[in-house]
């Protein structure tokens, strides 16, 4: 690996420097710890084009959960899957979905795309109307991130609801 030989001033970092001659300094910083970005091959990755295809991934992670949980999932402008994350765990009957915490997972996973799904452990699938109130924030906040979501899924037992076909996106 070639070296650069630092000049005085505020270019004497070669990671902040422009052009070729930063290549081999940006070449020897790692990664964070702990982070990666390997979604694996995308003719191997579920695509999502429906709610159902939705419901179908997440539907198993949230069954028979006694506190409310939220999931994000990430998707690559194919929609293909890039990653399932808990967001948030909640109450019996509240959880937090903050646009800060799932736009920073959507953006560390390089997604185009999210949708999001929390469950209802009462078994009842019916948005109430917080969960609406939060679907068009985040949206919103989404829009403003050039990260669509598509749909915010309301799981109970054993239905759900897309909060898209009910019209709140």
């Amino acid at each position: 690996m070639r070296t650069i030989a630092p000049e005085p001033g505020p270019a004497a970092d070669p990671a902040l420097a422009a052009g070729p001659a930063a290549e081999p300094a940006l070449e020897a910083v790692p990664p964070p710890p702990g982070w990666s970005f390997r979604p694996g091959d995308p003719a191997s990755r579920p695509q999502v084009s429906a709610p159902e295809d939705a419901a179908a991934i997440v539907r198993p992670l949230l069954a028979g959960r006694d506190r409310e949980l939220c999931l994000l999932v990430a998707l690559d402008t194919k929609h293909r899957l890039i990653r399932v994350s808990t967001v948030s765990v909640g109450t019996a009957d509240h959880t937090f979905m903050g646009p800060r915490e799932i736009f920073r997972d959507a953006l560390l996973a390089g997604a185009s795309a999210v949708f999001l799904a929390h469950n209802h452990p009462s078994g009842d699938a019916t948005p109430s109307a917080d969960d609406r109130q939060v679907t068009r924030r985040l949206a919103q906040a989404g829009s403003l991130l050039g990260v669509d979501l598509l749909d915010h899924l309301v799981v109970g037992d054993p239905g759900w609801t897309s909060l898209a076909r009910a019209g709140v996106l």
